[in-house]
């Protein structure tokens, strides 16, 4: 019997997809994707790949454009060249240098991401994704979790008003400080 776990989906350049998909297999993208797709296992997205939608799995690497919310149980990791615009739900996230990040990066904490984890192991492959009641609510336990960080204030770091940077006469910081705090309150 094959490991499901090891099954490689490609989908090669020159392919448009446009829709819903859900797999339980690994998937390797070097087209073009409008939509959401749902991969119990991991999914890379090559350097000339474009997505535009909602992506959910469990390990994703990123190389090409991608436009739309990323919910990942495990890392999400982006390589040199690779550009993300919107939500990035991730359990782990790391860049290289070199990336053009226009997204917001949110890391659940370990219960939601268990959670999630139960809920994608139970989602049945062979059903539609867009009428999968699931999906909706793993988005919501996302933002749930993302929603409740962001209604907590963090409190405030500096409690005394900053000191102005001396300045000579002719508009310089003076040498004493070169125009560079050393970060010691007084």
């Amino acid at each position: 019997m094959i490991d499901q776990s090891q099954v490689l989906i490609t989908l090669p350049d020159g392919v448009f997809m446009e829709g819903h998909f859900k797999t339980k297999h690994s998937m390797k993208i070097e087209s073009s994707i409008n939509g959401t797709l749902l991969s119990k296992q991991k999914v890379i997205l090559e350097a000339n790949s474009v997505f535009n939608g909602d992506l959910i799995c469990s390990e994703l690497v990123l190389s090409g454009k991608f436009s739309g919310n990323i919910f990942c149980t495990g890392k999400v990791q982006v390589k040199q060249g690779c550009q993300i615009s919107g939500r990035v739900y991730t359990y782990r996230f790391e860049n290289d240098e070199m990336t053009d990040l226009d997204c917001i990066i949110s890391v659940p904490d370990t219960n939601t991401i268990n959670k999630i984890k139960q809920i994608i192991e139970t989602i049945d492959v062979d059903k539609k994704l867009s009428s999968d009641p699931n999906l909706p609510s793993l988005i919501k336990i996302y933002e749930d979790n993302l929603a409740a960080k962001e209604k907590v204030k963090l409190p405030e770091l500096v409690k005394e008003p900053s000191k102005p940077i001396p300045v000579a006469a002719n508009g310089i910081p003076t040498a004493a400080t070169n125009g560079v705090s050393n970060g010691v309150a007084k």
